[in-house]
């Protein structure tokens, strides 16, 4: 069955969101408070509304309810953006994503139910650094302080084992590639060689430290 969406917000992000969904031919409320956002979108988008995003009235007017996806795209204003979520959160949306521009207003979104804050600026100049000097590690953001990062087993961590290093360095070892193949099981003795691919999880102080020891 079909997902229901709805992008609430286009600017740069929200605007790449909502081509991308509707090129897909998916079925997509579009909802911004200037009719000028929309001028790339008239002719692919069916559903545009221009209004007040805040206001649940007219979010319920414009369908923007019981709908599986909605993402918000009004970091800017972090007043706004809050709102939103509560008039989202009222009318039964199943789940919403979200854009924060702080760590701070991803905290506040997150304790108002957000299913997934996303921070579109932060991740892609992680995904840029890893490619201009960390390119063999790769960083994703899981929320506001968890990370988790994918790389090379270095020295720091070679002939270590997994529990070993659960407990000294504070991270989870979540999956280890050996040769070209991954395993998702893995056991605390399992010992760590160079040349491994793994992936850790923790808060992000601990993540840093993981990176900075396979850049040592």
């Amino acid at each position: 069955m079909a997902k229901s969406y709805a992008v609430l917000g286009l600017g740069k992000f929200g605007y790449h969101v909502a081509l991308g969904l509707v090129e897909n031919g998916e079925n997509v409320i579009l909802c911004d408070n200037a009719e000028s956002s929309f001028a790339n979108l008239k002719d692919k988008a069916e559903q545009i509304y221009i209004l007040d995003c805040t206001d649940k009235n007219a979010l319920k007017e414009a369908g923007v309810n019981e709908l599986d996806i909605v993402i918000v795209s009004i970091g800017e204003n972090i007043e706004a953006s809050i709102l939103t979520v509560m008039a989202l959160k009222e009318l039964d949306n199943k789940k919403i994503i979200a854009k924060a521009i702080s760590s701070t207003h991803g905290a506040i979104l997150e304790k108002l139910g957000v299913d997934e804050v996303i921070y579109a600026e932060r991740q892609a100049a992680n995904r840029l650094l890893s490619e201009l000097i960390q390119s063999n590690i790769e960083i994703i953001e899981i929320s506001a302080n968890i990370k988790a990062c994918k790389a090379m087993v270095s020295n720091y961590f070679a002939k270590r084992s997994v529990g070993t290093i659960q407990e000294d360095d504070n991270v989870k070892v979540v999956a280890i590639r050996h040769g070209d193949e991954w395993s998702l099981n893995v056991e605390s003795d399992v010992i760590m060689q160079r040349g491994d691919v793994a992936i850790f999880l923790g808060l992000n102080e601990h993540i840093e430290k993981v990176i900075e020891s396979i850049d040592s």
